[in-house]
């Protein structure tokens, strides 16, 4: 399986909620390649799934320190606006 195929197994796997399995590609990945920014991305997304929200944005930066230019800084952002507003609304509780 090429690097190619393994990215898209890791992303269908997030597609369908088969977070175990995605987990495993990413582990497997990781083993073969080490970290990359792509590899740190699909772990970011895969902690979102998982509602691990400090994980995910610890992965995002990670793979922007690699490639400022990749989606993960979108993930990031998207992610600390999410926080932002939820924090807010807990106060105002």
């Amino acid at each position: 399986m090429d690097k190619r195929n393994n990215f898209e197994d890791i992303r269908g796997a997030l597609d369908s909620d088969n977070l175990q399995l995605a987990q495993q590609l990413i582990s497997e990945e990781r083993a073969q390649k080490g970290e990359t920014s792509a590899l740190l991305y699909l772990q970011g997304k895969l902690y979102m799934k998982q509602s691990l929200w400090g994980k995910a944005i610890s992965c995002f930066l990670q793979s922007e320190k690699i490639e400022p230019n990749e989606p993960s800084r979108q993930c990031r952002e998207m992610l600390a606006d999410i926080m932002q507003f939820y924090n807010k609304d807990m106060y105002n509780q």
